[in-house]
């Protein structure tokens, strides 16, 4: 089934820069092909990863895509099947949508971030998650509680706490989105993140820094 997605780089000021995926997917399938292509294909260069996804739209992509015969164009090997369409998209975050899309994904390269947004029935782009390239510098995963799937559970990926999670959201004094503060509340590790500079990280030790001698606690 078709996903219109578009994927591109993020700007100051909530813009970006997009090429469109006619068959793209949801985070869970999508992210960790891009961590794939970023780490196979192009050796953990993300400005040269970012480079190859504006060069063209794409039907879909793969990191070892195989030529089919409908295919008007040759696959390009470990990133996709290129479409015919060569349109670029150049927009903000604060403007409608604007046709059939559902996602949106958006390369922070200083910060080898990926941030996904998917399009609302009021035809606004709202955040959805924020991923780092390289899985292990994620601070915050979430999988179901037990082999058989059901109810999912965050894990604080520096203490091991479950679901000690604080979440505060308001509205961003850039004018535009909103700022996100989530901590956990065992260790204090905590991500933040606002519209203009994206996310930060902050690990705190663990376990806890035992006091010396004399030091007071």
């Amino acid at each position: 089934m078709s996903t219109p997605t578009l994927i591109g780089v993020a700007a100051l000021g909530g813009r970006y820069t997009a090429r469109r995926i006619q068959f793209g997917e949801d985070p869970q399938v999508l992210v960790p092909l891009l961590r794939r292509i970023w780490t196979d294909t192009f050796s953990r260069d993300t400005v040269a990863m970012a480079a190859a996804l504006l060069a063209r739209n794409w039907w879909s992509l793969a990191v070892n895509p195989k030529p089919r015969r409908w295919d008007q164009q040759p696959p390009v090997p470990g990133l996709g099947h290129p479409a015919d369409n060569d349109t670029i998209r150049r927009g903000a975050l604060r403007e409608d949508v604007g046709g059939a899309l559902e996602w949106l994904y958006l390369l922070h390269i200083d910060q080898r971030r990926l941030v996904a947004y998917e399009a609302t029935v009021h035809d606004r782009w709202l955040r959805h998650s924020a991923h780092h390239l390289d899985p292990a510098e994620e601070l915050f995963v979430t999988t179901p509680a037990n082999d058989d799937g059901g109810p999912e559970m965050t894990v604080c990926t520096v203490c091991g706490a479950v679901d000690e999670i604080n979440h505060v959201e308001v509205p961003s004094m850039a004018g535009y989105g909103h700022d996100t503060a989530t901590t956990c509340t065992r260790c204090g590790s905590s991500v933040t993140t606002d519209p203009m500079f994206g996310d930060h990280v902050t690990r705190k030790p663990w376990p806890p820094h035992a006091p010396t001698t004399g030091e007071t606690r």
